[in-house]
C-alpha cells in the first residue's frame, strides 16, 4: 500500500495556536504554506485527517481537501532534484546555526508611506534584516512605527525570524473651501454644470456658457428690498463645467519596437544574499519578469522564479487613422 498525504487549504487567523493544537494531537505537518495573512496550506497524513478536521472545527477555520501526495512520487521528485536538496540541506544548515536573528521584515496595510520609511524607523530601534533580535518590545516599535506622518495605527510581533509590521494609515483630510475677498472668476471659457455656493451670490447657471474672465460668484449677498444696495460679503463655493482643451502631438509614422523572440525559465534559492541555482541573463534584448515565494513560514529560504524573454527589434509602421486614434486616447487618459 502506498503511502500519501492530504493537502488542507484553511482559512483563518492565529496560526501559531492552530500548528500548536496539531502538534499536541501528535499530528505531523509537512509542507506548511502561508499564502495571505488569512489563508494557509499543509499536509498531513491520511490516519490524521479526522482529529485535524476536528481541530480545525474546533478553531472556526474554514477549510477544504485540495489534492493527494503519493509518497513514491515525492520521492521520484526528489530524486529528480538532488542538487536543489543539497542547497536546501546547506541553507537549513546555516538556518540552525542563526536562530535569534531577522531574517525577514514583512509591512501591510500601508499605501501611502513607503516600506522604506517603517524599515528605517525600525532601524533606528536594532531592527532589520541580519541583526539579532535581542531586546525586542512590540509596544516601543509600534508606538514608533505610529510615530510616522501619516500611520493612525500599528501593531509589530515577531514570528520565528520574521518581524511582521501591521499599520492602519490616517485617513486622507479634503482641505477647506477657500474664501475671496473678491468675485470668484472663471479661469477657463466653459459651459456651466453646477454650482455650489458656501457664501456669496451665484452669478451663473447651469447650462450657461461663460468665457475666461467671468465672475462666477459675487462677494456680496442681494438685499431683501428690492433696489437695496448689495451687501458686501466673502465668495466661497465651487463652480463645475466642461472645459475643452486643444491639445498638438508629434507622432511617428514609423518606429523600432521589441517584440518577443524565446522564452526561458530560471529557478534559485536564496537566503540572506546567497543563492544557489543558474543566474539568467540581463541586459539590452532581455524582459525579465520575477516572482518569489517562501519554502516555509518558519524558513528563511526564498525560492525565485525568473522568467526571461528574449527580445528582438522590428521595424513598425501605421496608418494615419491609427496615428490619430492613438494620440486622442493618450491626451484623453491624461486629463
Amino acid at each position: 500500500m502506498k503511502l500519501f498525504a492530504v493537502r488542507i487549504c484553511a482559512q483563518g487567523r492565529n496560526h501559531a495556536r492552530f500548528l500548536d493544537a496539531l502538534r499536541a494531537a501528535d499530528v505531523n505537518v509537512t509542507d506548511f504554506t502561508r499564502t495571505s495573512p488569512d489563508e494557509f496550506s499543509f499536509c498531513v497524513q491520511k490516519k490524521d485527517l479526522h482529529k485535524t478536521f476536528a481541530i480545525l472545527r474546533e478553531m472556526c477555520y474554514t477549510y477544504s481537501t485540495t489534492g493527494v501526495t503519493y509518497g513514491a512520487t515525492v520521492v521520484k521528485g526528489l530524486c529528480k532534484r538532488a542538487g536543489l536538496l543539497c542547497g536546501l540541506l546547506v541553507f537549513s544548515v546555516l538556518l540552525s546555526l542563526s536562530r535569534g536573528f531577522v531574517w525577514r521584515i514583512r509591512i501591510s496595510g500601508n499605501d501611502a508611506v513607503p516600506d522604506k520609511v517603517i524599515e528605517n524607523t525600525l532601524s533606528q530601534h536594532n531592527i532589520s534584516v541580519g541583526k539579532r533580535l535581542s531586546g525586542f518590545d512590540a509596544d516601543t516599535l509600534a508606538a514608533a512605527v505610529r510615530g510616522i506622518d501619516g500611520i493612525r495605527l500599528a501593531s509589530v510581533y515577531v514570528k520565528g525570524t520574521t518581524v511582521f509590521v501591521d499599520v492602519h494609515e490616517s485617513d486622507p483630510i479634503s482641505p477647506p473651501l477657500s474664501y475671496s475677498d473678491t468675485d470668484i472668476v472663471s479661469a477657463y471659457d466653459a459651459t456651466v454644470t453646477r454650482i455650489v455656493t458656501r457664501e456669496g451670490t451665484a452669478l451663473v447657471e447651469p447650462g450657461q456658457h461663460v468665457f475666461a474672465g467671468t465672475p462666477l460668484i459675487g462677494a456680496y449677498r442681494r438685499a431683501q428690498e428690492e433696489g437695496a444696495e448689495p451687501i458686501p460679503s466673502k465668495a466661497s463655493g465651487l463652480v463645475y463645467g466642461k472645459v475643452a482643451f486643444t491639445k498638438t502631438v508629434n507622432v511617428a509614422a514609423e518606429w523600432i519596437e521589441y517584440v518577443p523572440q524565446s522564452v526561458k525559465s530560471y529557478t534559485r534559492l536564496e537566503l540572506f544574499g546567497l543563492s544557489i541555482g543558474k543566474k539568467p541573463p540581463v541586459g539590452a534584448g532581455y524582459e525579465v519578469t520575477e516572482s518569489r515565494s517562501t519554502c516555509n513560514v518558519f524558513l528563511p529560504i526564498m525560492v525565485c522564479h525568473t522568467r526571461v524573454t528574449q527580445m528582438r527589434k522590428q521595424k513598425r509602421t501605421a496608418t494615419i487613422e491609427e496615428l490619430a486614434a492613438s494620440a486622442e486616447q493618450s491626451v484623453v487618459s491624461s486629463f
